[in-house]
């Protein structure tokens, strides 16, 4: 009996293997044909890397950044009308650039660059070939009519609340004034900064780097009035009247007037006073809180220009030129003209002095004195004109490093039928500048 037993538990345990196999080899290809149907949870872009969580790198080169980011069209950027009757080239343009892309589905992908698809996104919705995608960003990148890259401004200046509920509120931005004031003040800065050469992220980056470069401006006329204002409103935040532009006590008169900057209501009030509440209005960032000692008051960023604007002492260059700091000529008169530079960098291009020894040698004399005291204010009309190309070139140097009023100065005629002139020049081989 306990013979029979064993030999059917035998018979059983064979039966069960032979179906468990029969089974596994059935459920093996139904797996694998089950694996091969789920969904991608994501299109991983030809040569790209995976995107980061947090934040967008700001390393790798331009069409990695091209396949993380959403790519957007720079601001200005036109593409050409859709010919119904006719299939044409898609001609994508800016003000000195212009390319022309042959592809039938060029118009959809580059209508997606609006900054909030990626190029796979792109590729899935329009059902296009990633290749196809990526060679459209890569055409628009070197053309630089492309942004792919998200920046963030970061505010040197503004208060934070020391509270940790009140300081964990501003991570939400969407209801604070402020922050959407600075949006509509910024975008006319940024359809500047975007076409710098190399900017990828629109500009924000340049934008924000400007609070830190300092700005001493020597001068106490309209103009410097003009260049202090248009600085502050460009986002230099960090500007500046040097300590002996004007006396504490000195009030606003009557040549302070006539460009719109101060009005006739802030007639004899102080004049450092005054700038200082006005500086808020005017800057497009916070402004750095006033310090009371003159020592922390003359105290300058690390990267700084001095503009001097007007007439000045001689002393005055021979300092800076001495402790090697870079400064800007705006707005000398001789007469019946006003001229814009040079800006110098001391040791490396030519200097003021250059300028004054070639002028000796073309007129024959050493040295030019005037019998009758001179005006040190320029026509309104002028003024703007000194005043804009100032500031023009001063964001120019901030922004990239270079200027082209190094070595060169432009004449402002007051006669209308002259337009302004540009000179250049050179070292001059008895200036002081060639050895010191």
């Amino acid at each position: 009996m306990n013979q029979h037993w064993a030999l059917a538990i035998d018979i059983l345990w064979h039966m069960r293997t032979i179906i468990e196999s029969q089974v596994k080899n059935l459920s093996s290809p139904l797996s694998n044909s089950l694996e091969s149907k789920k969904p991608q949870s994501h299109k991983r872009i030809r040569k790209s890397k995976p995107a980061p969580i947090t934040r967008i790198s700001i390393e790798g080169s331009a069409l990695d950044q091209a396949n993380e980011s959403r790519p957007r069209l720079k601001s200005g950027v036109y593409i050409s009308k859709a010919d119904a009757k006719q299939e044409r080239p898609l001609v994508v343009a800016a003000a000195q650039t212009a390319i022309s892309i042959s592809h039938p589905g060029a118009r959809a992908i580059v209508a997606k660059f609006d900054g909030l698809h990626s190029a796979a996104q792109i590729s899935e919705e329009l059902a296009a070939p990633i290749d196809v995608v990526e060679d459209v960003i890569s055409k628009l990148l070197s053309a630089q009519l492309i942004d792919v890259k998200n920046s963030k401004i970061k505010l040197h200046n503004r208060f934070q609340s020391p509270i940790a509920e009140r300081a964990s509120h501003t991570q939400d931005q969407s209801k604070d004034a402020f922050f959407r004031q600075l949006q509509n003040r910024m975008a006319p800065e940024l359809s500047q900064t975007t076409w710098i050469e190399n900017i990828v992220d629109g500009g924000v980056e340049i934008l924000s780097a400007r609070q830190s470069f300092g700005i001493e401006i020597h001068g106490n006329n309209r103009v410097a009035t003009l260049i202090f204002a248009g600085l502050l409103a460009s986002g230099v935040s960090n500007t500046k009247f040097s300590l002996t532009s004007r006396s504490e006590n000195q009030s606003i008169g009557d040549t302070d007037l006539g460009t719109g900057v101060l009005r006739i209501n802030d007639f004899g009030l102080g004049y450092k006073s005054r700038i200082e509440e006005l500086a808020r209005e005017w800057s497009l960032f916070p402004t750095a809180p006033k310090i009371g000692t003159n020592k922390q008051e003359s105290a300058m960023q690390e990267k700084n220009l001095r503009v001097i604007v007007g007439n000045f002492q001689p002393e005055l260059v021979h300092q800076m030129m001495r402790d090697k700091l870079d400064h800007f000529f705006v707005g000398e008169l001789i007469g019946g003209a006003a001229q814009c530079g040079p800006l110098v960098i001391p040791r490396q291009t030519p200097c003021y002095q250059c300028l004054a020894l070639i002028r000796s040698e073309q007129l024959g004399v050493e040295e030019l004195i005037s019998l009758a005291p001179q005006n040190d204010e320029p026509p309104v009309s002028i003024a703007y004109q000194l005043a804009g190309l100032a500031i023009a070139s001063i964001l120019r140097f901030i922004d990239t490093g270079q200027s082209n009023l190094i070595a060169t100065h432009v004449r402002f005629n007051y006669s209308a039928d002259q337009g302004p002139q540009s000179i250049r020049f050179t070292r001059h081989p008895r200036c002081p500048c060639n050895w010191s």
